[in-house]
């Protein structure tokens, strides 16, 4: 059997005493020893941290505080050899001097002989590799090997530091991937690791010797770039990485896509504190993932601002739920071909105590940002159970109600059995409800949602494609779902008798449409000549102030009572036509 060979580098100014080492080691017969001599003490610090050697020997005998001194800044620049101390005697004094320096253990030359030598080196050695590895597991992440979030906030730091000593300003990327989830639901998280390990190695490609990258979420990682002189410098990276990551991996001899967006935290314009550098350098890639495609975009003054803002609202948006500040609004849906109501979209709006009637652009993405989406999207439907409660026992004949389910409730643990148990403790029919889910949604995510839409079509649940025209779904796309309803977004229909593209554009949706057997809804209808063209090319319904603004219960039901008994009797026969 091959012996293990070990390098031993031996610090001691006494040559007799190193011939004496030399021999006694050469006589241990399970490993061979490769011994190097460093007999001047002022060269002891360069050869300990040259890593090529296995265990250091140092004779603490000859000068114990320049030994002291040696073992100190050997563990302050990172030494990963263990260092055994030579004395004359048992000293406990120097016994513990010496371990508290750094030190692994320590041998009396007096007492050497080749099984105590031996024994010792091979537990000082053990013990090394042992710590060695805790630490990595403490500090590396085990899919991808790269450093972990405990170990890039102590590089953090030391960036910190070292950059208010007058160095040059750093930068901090947060680089969050965009499509992943798709692909871990799609294909199975065994894809998804390979996938992580293929970014982490990209990554790793993008940056300099001087850089650190780190993965600190499932998709989530950072990038710490240092000495960095110029803006355009960050931004090479950055872009490079977006590109990196953008080119498509091979697993499992499957082509693989997904994006990234990044945000990018400049130290000190962006903070002087690694919470602070963190904080931007997320809201700045929330800034780039709210862009279509992979983008970067720096943290502001102005993004600042807007973070006051968003914790003030974070704080009263909860408040709002607890406080039952929310509030529904009924726009009716109308039949173009008889006039009727056949239907009712419900709308969100917060009565805040001091702004007046917020509309949802001015807190839905505070919502989604602070997590708050899904308890919001429950409240919603809980709030219209109650309200068809009210209207069956008013006896307004039964109508579908139209509600937006955000891509968070979609894909939310428990969506559907939340949704059948609310239903049901509500004794409310699943067929009063359309589900409206946004294009861009359905896209990201049609593989989770489809199992889910299928089961609560059977509950007797709609679904209708909202902003339909602003996405960039297909037609087959939508064939797989149980899609009934198209509705086409308002920034086309509201221009179809001024712009010809859009005219264009309206038509052939609606043609599409209905040759998939799908109901068109138009959105945002506020002219008659808007109407007009809409019944030329046989739209289906209608949405919009030309017929009704929102209207809060009260004045919905006043609307629904006003059209009179022969009307209403009529909202069931015209709901789906």
């Amino acid at each position: 059997m091959q012996k293990t060979v070990i390098r031993t580098l031996l610090i001691n100014a006494n040559r007799d005493q190193y011939v004496q080492m030399a021999k006694l080691l050469d006589a241990v017969a399970v490993s061979d020893y490769e011994m190097t001599w460093c007999a001047d003490y002022a060269y002891a610090l360069e050869a300990m941290l040259a890593p090529i050697h296995d265990i250091i020997l140092l004779d603490y005998e000859h000068a114990p505080d320049v030994c002291e001194e040696l073992l100190r800044s050997a563990s302050t620049h990172g030494c990963t050899t263990p260092i055994l101390c030579l004395t004359a005697k048992v000293n406990p004094e120097l016994d513990r001097a010496a371990i508290k320096a750094g030190a692994a253990d320590y041998l009396v030359k007096d007492r050497l002989d080749i099984a105590s030598i031996e024994r010792t080196i091979r537990y000082a050695i053990d013990r090394k590799r042992a710590e060695t590895e805790l630490a990595r597991l403490a500090h590396y992440d085990s899919l991808t090997g790269i450093p972990n979030r405990l170990l890039f906030n102590d590089r953090l730091d030391r960036a910190l530091q070292r950059a208010e000593r007058g160095d040059t300003p750093f930068a901090l990327l947060y680089v969050d991937l965009d499509g992943f989830k798709s692909v871990n639901d799609t294909h199975g998280h065994d894809v998804g690791d390979k996938l992580v390990q293929g970014i982490a190695a990209r990554l790793n490609q993008c940056i300099r010797r001087t850089d650190s990258v780190a993965r600190i979420g499932g998709d989530e990682f950072t990038v710490l770039l240092e000495k960095v002189n110029s803006t355009n410098d960050t931004i090479t990276i950055a872009q490079k990485i977006i590109d990196v990551i953008a080119e498509p991996f091979n697993i499992n001899g499957q082509q693989m896509h997904v994006g990234s967006s990044i945000g990018i935290a400049v130290y000190p314009e962006a903070g002087r504190d690694a919470t602070t550098l963190l904080k931007h350098a997320d809201m700045a890639m929330y800034e780039a993932k709210a862009t279509q495609g992979s983008n970067y975009r720096f943290f502001t003054a102005k993004m600042s601002s807007e973070a006051v803002d968003q914790n003030r609202m974070d704080i009263e948006l909860r408040a709002a739920i607890n406080n039952d500040e929310l509030a529904m609004y009924f726009q009716p849906r109308v039949s173009l071909r008889t006039g009727k109501i056949v239907g009712v979209e419900a709308l969100l709006r917060w009565a805040h105590p001091e702004r007046g009637m917020l509309l949802p652009k001015d807190f839905i993405s505070t919502a989604r940002q602070v997590g708050l989406m899904v308890p919001m999207g429950y409240w919603v439907l809980n709030r219209l159970c109650s309200y068809i409660n009210q209207m069956d026992d008013m006896g307004i004949a039964p109508l579908r109600i139209s509600m937006n389910v955000s891509q968070e409730q979609f894909i939310a643990p428990n969506f559907v059995s939340t949704i059948e148990s609310i239903l049901s403790s509500s004794n409310v029919a699943g067929n009063r409800f359309e589900f409206e889910l946004a294009e861009s949604d359905i896209v990201a995510n049609l593989a989770v949602i489809a199992d889910d839409m299928t089961v609560l079509e059977k509950q007797g649940i709609r679904f209708a494609l909202d902003d339909f025209g602003t996405g960039f779904s297909s037609l087959p796309q939508l064939q797989r779902l149980p899609i009934t309803t198209l509705k086409l977004d308002s920034s086309h229909v509201q221009k179809v008798t001024t712009d010809d593209d859009s005219a264009n554009v309206v038509r052939a949706m609606i043609y599409l449409a209905h040759g998939l057997e799908l109901k068109v809804v138009a959105e945002g209808v506020e002219t008659e000549e808007q109407k007009a063209f809409l019944i030329e090319n046989r739209c289906d319904h209608l949405q919009g102030f030309f017929y009704s603004e929102p209207l809060t219960f009260d004045e919905f039901t006043r609307l629904l009572n006003s059209e009179g008994a022969t009307s209403r009797r009529s909202y069931l026969s015209v709901v789906d036509k």
